[in-house]
């Protein structure tokens, strides 16, 4: 792991010790309810994190980029959550200004965390997560990358590893009744995806993609 991304999850550790006050505080502002099952859709944007997009090609960085997906929870009495997520997440990437390509990721994301609940079933609620997960991915070569296969007359063949992806956020709920809820959420996601790049004249070499970004994202959930 390099430097930046110790200050990065030294800064996540903060944020989850906040995120832990906060739950403290709210377990006791809202009443408890019984257990409820929920399925929910959101929809948002990407903001990088990592100080270039390709290690150790300091002139590579990510664009503002797009996340969606949806998730099913399972919520018990205390508060406490069980959370799987589905979800997408896509940034494009370049060097010097030029495109270099598209990642699309998909990670399945296994979380736990906190749900609280409106006293008199409207109104605002609270709720908080961390977990992880197996992400695949895909890369999409730019103009830039297929410039170079005609101008030297190779094609690159670019496979991904499958990664690990870290997740914790947090967020609000606005119920506009007990079983429809607006949320609007901060999450932060950390992962390295190894990339091998196989060109046709035999020769290959390997990139490691720095995913590391903040989302921001508005949802509806449907609770049961």
């Amino acid at each position: 792991m390099n430097l930046n991304l110790v200050k990065q999850f030294t800064s996540i550790t903060m944020f989850l010790a906040v995120v832990s006050m906060c739950i403290l505080f709210t377990s006791f502002a809202y009443a408890e309810n019984k257990p409820s099952f929920s399925i929910g859709a959101f929809g948002g944007f990407t903001s990088d994190m990592s100080s270039e997009a390709v290690e150790d090609y300091d002139d590579t960085e990510w664009e503002a980029g797009t996340a969606y997906g949806g998730s099913v929870m399972y919520r018990w009495a205390n508060g406490f959550v069980l959370e799987l997520i589905v979800k997408q997440f896509e940034m494009d990437a370049e060097e010097n200004g030029s495109e270099i390509g598209t990642l699309e990721v998909t990670p399945i994301l296994l979380m736990v965390g906190y749900q609280s609940m409106p006293k008199n079933q409207s109104g605002f609620a609270f709720h908080a997560s961390i977990g992880g997960g197996y992400a695949s991915s895909d890369f999409d070569k730019g103009d830039d990358i297929k410039d170079l296969e005609r101008a030297n007359g190779v094609k690159i063949d670019i496979e991904n590893d499958d990664a690990f992806m870290f997740e914790m956020g947090a967020g609000v709920d606005y119920f506009f009744t007990r079983n429809i809820a607006l949320t609007l959420d901060g999450r932060l996601v950390a992962g390295d995806i190894d990339s091998e790049w196989d060109f046709s004249n035999g020769e290959s070499e390997d990139f490691t993609f720095q995913t590391s970004h903040f989302e921001g994202l508005v949802g509806l959930r449907l609770w049961f």
